[in-house]
């Protein structure tokens, strides 16, 4: 498939315009970031490079490094912005991960990516190509929101007569077809829920990480005021949005 420029250039300019603020919003992105620091843990993969796919501000990176000692994590990201984020001294590097990985991000012990993969053009040939770069013993741990996520958002598009205007996300099934049974170590899949007083506010806190490009046609004012009335309510008349989440684990 060919690359397109433009969307990806969409997406770009939207995480270096949410940067900046990204930390103080990433309420979701920070509580999975502590759940692989666990997994993490637990694997203790082998001392060698550790590589952030998708690093963005560093949170995760930062998790790593705090947690485990002589690593220096190398974070990647498309995003200039979100690098400069990073803490001082970071090993930074700005690449489009659309593209083959440099050839100097090879033998690596632990590659990770968290809330990156379903922005890639062609999610599922990234996986071979990524765990092709570790060295044997190496871990590969992909963290996405599954085709699964945000019933509350689809049910109330569907009974309504609207179209679903979010992303489409990746489904685990799907990429179990591009990995053979003997490298899959683990595989995990989370809910998690956030609650918000209306609809204007969850949208407003998918913009503040910049989390907002799709290739649908943005909603109208009648059509989002229809929404807030029939997106269904809690007991607290508050909305709720649920993300399903999968974690690939790899290991070669």
């Amino acid at each position: 498939m060919m690359v397109n420029k433009y969307w990806i250039k969409k997406i770009n300019n939207n995480f270096n315009k949410a940067a900046h603020y990204y930390s103080n919003y990433s309420v979701v992105q920070k509580h999975f970031a502590n759940k692989l620091l666990l997994i993490i843990k637990e694997l203790e993969p082998q001392i060698g490079p550790w590589i952030d796919l998708g690093a963005g501000t560093g949170y995760l990176a930062d998790l790593l490094e705090k947690n485990f000692m002589n690593i220096n994590v190398m974070r990647i990201d498309f995003s200039p912005n979100m690098l400069k984020e990073n803490k001082k001294h970071s090993k930074t590097i700005l690449w489009d991960l659309n593209n083959d990985l440099p050839p100097y991000v090879n033998n690596a012990s632990l590659m990770i990516s968290s809330f990156c993969f379903h922005w890639l053009n062609e999610p599922e040939k990234k996986i071979r190509e990524w765990f092709n770069r570790l060295v044997p013993g190496g871990f590969l741990i992909v963290l996405f929101p599954n085709n699964k996520s945000f019933p509350e958002w689809k049910d109330t598009c569907r009974k309504n007569n609207l179209d679903y205007s979010g992303l489409s996300l990746p489904c685990i099934n799907t990429l179990k077809g591009f990995v053979k049974e003997n490298e899959i170590f683990l595989i995990k899949e989370f809910n998690y829920k956030e609650t918000f007083p209306n609809i204007y506010k969850l949208f407003k806190s998918i913009i503040n990480v910049g989390a907002q490009t799709t290739q649908k046609r943005r909603r109208t004012v009648s059509e989002l005021k229809l929404m807030q009335k029939k997106w269904p309510k809690d007991q607290y008349e508050k909305v709720n949005l649920t993300w399903s989440i999968s974690i690939l684990i790899l290991k070669k």
